[in-house]
């Protein structure tokens, strides 16, 4: 179930993604823009529109989600080889 948020919490959730860290990608973005994105919340806004929010190199950002599931590419989890923890 997707949660319905105010204007306050989507102003506040932009304001602390904005402040967040860069990195731990979870996917890629595919459009005129594209590079690695974090993806932070999905959520319904005031005017009923499900939107996702989530973290890129330049900054916090909302895009409809129809637009996210569209051109966002989940990144593949890199696997660690057992052998690579051991220590010699």
């Amino acid at each position: 179930m997707t949660r319905q948020f105010s204007h306050e919490e989507c102003m506040s959730l932009l304001a602390d993604i904005r402040s967040s860290q860069l990195g731990d990608w979870t996917h890629d973005i595919h459009t005129i823009e594209s590079g690695p994105a974090r993806f932070v919340a999905r959520a319904k806004i005031p005017s009923g529109t499900e939107v996702v929010y989530y973290r890129t190199e330049s900054g916090a950002r909302a895009w409809p989600a129809a637009n996210w599931d569209r051109y966002a590419v989940p990144r593949a989890v890199k696997q660690v080889e057992p052998e690579q923890l051991e220590l010699f």
